[in-house]
This record gives C-alpha cells, sequence and structure tokens, in this order.
C-alpha cells in the first residue's frame, strides 16, 4: 500500500469509529461501565487506583440523579438479552478485593442506594498479605534502608543499583516502573519466588493495614449486602496473556471455585487483571466462557450496548476525580 493510502485510512479511522458508534448506540442504546478499585484516602498511591471517600460519595450523588444506575441483574437483561440499553445507563465495578470496599465503597453505595459488581483476587482473600504491587512498592518505593548495592536476578526479574550511580530513591523508582511489568507477566509461583527472595534482601516490613485485602469474615459481610455482587478476578492477579494455557485455566476457573466455596453461592461474572487488550487474548475469552462465567469486564475505554462482545466488554477507567471533573468526565464517556 502506498503513503498516500496509508495516510488516508488513518485519517478515516477516527470518522468510522465514530459511525460505528452511532450506529451501535442507535441499535443497542449505551452503557458507562464505570471501574474503581479502592475507595480510600491514601499518602501514596503510585498506581493512582483510590477514590477517596469524599469524591466517590460526590461521583455516586451525580449517578443518581443524572444517569440510570443498573443493578447488575438489569445490566445483564439488556447485555444477555441483547436488548437496548436504557438512555444514560450506567453499572459500577470494582477490581480486586481491597478490604476498603467494604469498610467505605460498600457503605456509601447503600447511602445512595446503588449496587456494584466487585471482582475479586481470591488468592489474596484471607491471606493478611498486601497485593503484590503493593507489596513491590513497599520494598522499593518507601523502604527506608535501601542497600548501597542491589543486583538482583530470578526468571525476569532483574533490579540492580549502586550509590555510585547517583540517587539511590531514584534507581529504585525506575526499578519499580520495570519490574511492575516484568511481574504481571510471570506466573503466580515465580511472582512469588522472586518476591521473597526480595524481601529477604531488603528487609522485614509490617504489612500495611491500609492496603491489605478483605479477610474470610470480610467478605461473607460484604457479600451480604443488597449493593454488593460478587465476581472474579483470577487467583492471583496475573496478565492472562502472559502465561500459559495451563495457568489461565488455573488463575480464571481457580478463582471461581475458591470464591464459590468461601460464599456458598454460584459466581457468574469475571474481569481480567489489568483489562488491556495485552492482558487477555482468545485462549483468555475461551476459558472464560467455558468456565461458566456469564459475560467477563476488561479495561479499555467505550461504552457497552446490546451487542458488545460477552467476555471482552469495556470499562471507563475512574480516578480520583472531584465532582466537576467526574460530571465533565462523565459526560464525555456518553458521547458517541
Amino acid at each position: 500500500m502506498s503513503g498516500i493510502g496509508r495516510t488516508c485510512r488513518r485519517q478515516l479511522r477516527p470518522l468510522a469509529s465514530a459511525l460505528r458508534n452511532t450506529r451501535d448506540r442507535a441499535l443497542g442504546g449505551a452503557c458507562a461501565v464505570l471501574l474503581y478499585h479502592r475507595v480510600i484516602d491514601l499518602h501514596t498511591d503510585p498506581q493512582l487506583l483510590a477514590v477517596k471517600p469524599l469524591h466517590f460519595d460526590a461521583h455516586l450523588a451525580l449517578l443518581k440523579k443524572r444517569y440510570r444506575v443498573l443493578t447488575v441483574e438489569e445490566f445483564d437483561h439488556h447485555l444477555l438479552g441483547r436488548k437496548r440499553f436504557p438512555r444514560r445507563s450506567v453499572l459500577i465495578t470494582f477490581d480486586d478485593g481491597y478490604a476498603d470496599n467494604h469498610y467505605a465503597a460498600r457503605p456509601l453505595l447503600e447511602k445512595h442506594g446503588a449496587q456494584a459488581l466487585f471482582y475479586i483476587a481470591s488468592g489474596y482473600i484471607g491471606s493478611g498479605r498486601e497485593y503484590w504491587w503493593d507489596e513491590l512498592e513497599r520494598l522499593l518505593l518507601l523502604n527506608e534502608h535501601l542497600p548501597e548495592r542491589m543486583a538482583f536476578a530470578m526468571d525476569r526479574v532483574r533490579i540492580a543499583w549502586s550509590a555510585e550511580a547517583g540517587d539511590l530513591r531514584r534507581q529504585a523508582q525506575l526499578a519499580y516502573a520495570d519490574q511492575l511489568n516484568v511481574m504481571r507477566g510471570l506466573p503466580a509461583g515465580k511472582r512469588e519466588r522472586a518476591l521473597d527472595e526480595l524481601r529477604t534482601i531488603l528487609g522485614p516490613q509490617a504489612q500495611r493495614r491500609s492496603h491489605l485485602p478483605m479477610t474470610v469474615d470480610e467478605l461473607k459481610q460484604f457479600t451480604a449486602s443488597p449493593s454488593v455482587e460478587i465476581g472474579a478476578h483470577t487467583q492471583w492477579h496475573p496478565s492472562l496473556a502472559q502465561v500459559d494455557e495451563a495457568e489461565q485455566h488455573m488463575e480464571v476457573s481457580g478463582s471461581k471455585k475458591d470464591l464459590e466455596q468461601l460464599l456458598g453461592r454460584e459466581v457468574k461474572y469475571f474481569s481480567y487483571p489489568f483489562g488491556t487488550g495485552a492482558d487477555f487474548n482468545t485462549v483468555s475469552e475461551r476459558i472464560a466462557r467455558e468456565a461458566g462465567f456469564l459475560h467477563t469486564a476488561a479495561n479499555y475505554p467505550g461504552f457497552v450496548h446490546a451487542r458488545s462482545p460477552l467476555h471482552r466488554f469495556p470499562r471507563f477507567l475512574v480516578r480520583d476525580w472531584d465532582e466537576a471533573e467526574f460530571a465533565r468526565r462523565m459526560e464525555g464517556f456518553m458521547r458517541p
């Protein structure tokens, strides 16, 4: 293809996308599925996962006032039944299973008479341990006693620095950013071995209560609320597309089995960890479908309509926005 042809295609893509969105909205309606992770006020939040309780309260008030906030059952009625979504529909979702979902998010959802779908990484429930990305933050970014030299290599994990090369904090920050991408693609066993060795090298540090997942008892209390519906989110939160099929099966089916045994009820929903187009593949979709999940959430922007794919529907990621910024973002989400 000539350079002119490629240029024309690039220029036409936004128009083609807008036309598809207009068609999909006309035929299938539009639902903005919102993705949250945490409701808590944190001093450090390198992954930008936390929304302050004050802001989440404002988000819910605005959603209830201006939008049609769906229950999970209502969402299923339209997506699974291939029925047109009501105008300005919204579904609220959360990933991971932090304890603050129970102590902060749930009471605010109950206050506003709203429901959310919470996808839980089952291996962490009751572990008393931080999620792996939070532990990596604690070891590298919050460690007051970094060694002057570091030379660590295990599987694909490589961390090295030296005082002679400059600011240790800056070098640790760079290592943290690099190794997040590496560790997300490791099978759980290899990641845990690397973290175990890093704990030994960098020194034992107390788990932060602010960063813990729910206990088993907390999850059971949490699930009893009418504002809560439970889905699965793998056991140990890897990037599924970067592990082999057997590991994907273990993570996806294992999370369903874990949660059903803990809660004594069927778990019908799933979301991909990280959820970008690089974090799941056709094998992941097939495994989620064969595991018996009714639908599966991803993490790329776009509205859901009656013809959306059941096992990779989009969500809009929500950050710690104040009411005015959230209102502006919501209107952007709703545009074709």
